[in-house]
């Protein structure tokens, strides 16, 4: 019948619907061109708040088993970070190098009683700084809408033993307007982080971004930052300089890439991680959204059935009228033949004498009342001499021969329907001028058993005469 959207079916999903459409763009860039903004290498100079008292953010003491966050024995007020931004295809890649200062004079003279410290093992409160990584793994979705899934955060994003933190539904990537993107991160029932990027050229942008430990019901960290876009070698020689100002410990270096993260080995996300186990990536996974089969437009499918109705109607109306037409046949042939058998008939009823239609009329007329009734007329059809007719057509010839209805057919009524029989006297005259001299003396003995039951008062020997005319 054809495919969706065509003449005759419904549009297709996927006209309304982006996330039916087949041919919706499988790449970053291709959903928006703006994304490329966000990709490459940036240099962001983050200052930390203490949303409580409006001040800087303070360093906060090293304990043991507990997993270090923001709160950490550094200078959290400044923090170096180096971006590495790559869109592939249907996938974004964050990869993030982090470092502070080491903690200011005043908080490395706190006297703290262990497991509680002021520095982590094998660094020296205010001589070494904090280098670390974090890495945002996200992908294009089925539902396109031009949102990216975050499917994995690492390192320093993680909050985790292993450095590996799957979020699932609620942490996402996504533009917002022309030169914003915000980057959300949800914990169910534990935090969440927002943080949005503002653009005011294709170099330079501003950076916000705001920490909310959900049972504290409050924020514990806002930070503002610049962002500025550098080369790749101002990137890669930035790590090493921050390396060396901030005398960070080798354990803890910023490396060149995320591959070479030795502490966070394996946190990579692996193709099956990609295309199914964490992420539903486009360009590896089949959509849940397929177009549905072809459906017919309504208006068509009712003209089709107003078609078939026509049609149904039409053959019905066809079959019914042949019939009606071949039972008129019928009948008026039988009623012909009833009458052949008193008179000799031609090819109409026009050649036939009135005083012979009208000793035929008296004939059928059995009580002489000069009409005749529905019963009479029955009477003289199924008197056996020239077949069987049925009740029903019985019933069609009344209808047709009692033109006003009145249950009686008058001499006028009786003429006027032999007058419709041209084509059925010719018929009969034909069959009478082929019968065979032997089938002429069976159609004679017929005629004359009919003449020897006539009622007194009808004129045998004018039928005798007329036989006698036939036979010769």
């Amino acid at each position: 019948m054809g495919a969706c959207g065509s003449a005759l079916m419904k549009p297709c999903l996927g006209e309304t619907d982006v996330r039916y459409d087949a041919n919706y763009p499988k790449t970053i860039v291709e959903t928006d061109a703006r994304w490329e903004k966000l990709t490459g290498y940036f240099k962001v100079n983050v200052t930390s708040f203490d949303p409580v008292d409006g001040g800087a953010a303070q360093p906060g003491p090293y304990i043991e088993s507990v997993i270090q966050t923001h709160n950490s024995p550094f200078d959290n007020s400044r923090t170096i970070i180096f971006y590495n931004h790559t869109v592939d295809g249907s996938r974004l890649i964050v990869n993030r190098y982090y470092f502070k200062p080491p903690a200011p004079f005043g908080f490395c003279q706190i006297p703290f009683e262990p497991p509680v410290m002021n520095a982590q093992p094998g660094s020296t409160c205010g001589v070494n700084g904090q280098g670390d990584f974090a890495g945002v793994y996200a992908s294009l979705t089925h539902e396109h809408d031009g949102t990216l899934k975050i499917g994995r955060a690492t390192g320093f994003y993680a909050n985790s033993e292993d450095g590996i933190w799957d979020p699932g539904e609620g942490s996402y990537a996504k533009l917002t307007d022309d030169s914003t993107f915000e980057f959300t991160f949800v914990r169910p029932d534990e935090f969440s982080l927002v943080s949005s990027f503002v653009f005011f050229d294709d170099d330079t942008a501003a950076l916000s971004a705001v920490n909310t430990i959900i049972p504290m019901q409050r924020i514990v960290r806002a930070d503002t930052a610049t962002m500025v876009r550098i080369s790749e070698e101002e990137f890669l020689a930035g790590i090493e300089e921050y390396n060396e100002a901030f005398q960070v410990p080798q354990p803890i270096q910023a490396p060149m890439t995320s591959d070479e993260v030795a502490k966070y080995d394996g946190t990579f996300p692996a193709e099956e991680d990609w295309c199914g186990g964490l992420m539903s990536d486009v360009s590896c996974t089949p959509s849940p959204y397929v177009e549905p089969d072809a459906q017919m437009k309504g208006g068509v499918i009712a003209l089709f059935v107003i078609l078939g109705v026509l049609l149904f109607s039409s053959v019905a109306l066809f079959f019914h009228r042949k019939a009606i037409e071949t039972q008129k046949k019928r009948y008026k042939e039988h009623f012909i033949r009833g009458i052949a058998r008193n008179i000799t008939i031609s090819d109409s009823a026009g050649r036939v004498s009135p005083e012979q239609l009208k000793k035929e009329f008296d004939h059928i007329d059995k009580d002489k009342g000069g009409t005749i009734s529905k019963d009479e007329l029955k009477t003289f059809l199924k008197s056996g001499k020239v077949g069987d007719i049925s009740d029903k057509d019985v019933e069609a010839m009344w209808a047709a021969i009692d033109i006003d209805n009145s249950g009686e057919v008058d001499f006028v009524e009786f003429i006027a329907f032999l007058g419709s029989c041209g084509t059925e006297f010719d018929s009969i005259s034909k069959e009478q001028k082929a019968m065979s001299k032997a089938d002429k003396l069976k159609y004679a003995s017929q005629r004359l058993s009919t003449i020897l039951v006539m009622p007194p008062d009808v004129d045998k020997s004018a039928v005798e005469e007329k036989e006698g005319e036939e036979n010769a």
